[in-house]
């Protein structure tokens, strides 16, 4: 069975959550490859990507997120409708939270 990814959608922020420690870093890898392709040099310095375990107090474990934070509001649509359009650059299911 396919794990789920939670999708976030703030003012300028999407955070992906439901990552393994190693998934989220090979994530980060694979936006960080996808943006530099995709966008312009010049606008690489709104963009910063953050990697954070987020765990409850029910059980000592461990979910991962990665967030990416956008200065600029058209370009975070851009974004948003690159990763949509490719499903988050994951083969996992998406579900919007």
């Amino acid at each position: 069975m396919k794990s789920t990814l939670g999708i976030i959608i703030s003012d300028s922020k999407l955070t992906i959550i439901g990552f393994t420690m190693s998934e989220a870093f090979e994530y980060v890898d694979s936006l960080w490859s996808f943006l530099r392709k995709n966008l312009p040099k010049t606008s690489w310095s709104s963009i910063a990507i953050e990697v954070a375990g987020i765990s409850s107090l029910n059980k000592l474990s461990f979910k991962w997120a990665v967030s990416i934070d956008i200065d600029d509001d058209s370009l975070f649509e851009e974004i948003l409708l690159n990763l949509t359009e490719n499903n988050f650059l994951t083969n996992k299911k998406i579900e919007i939270i």
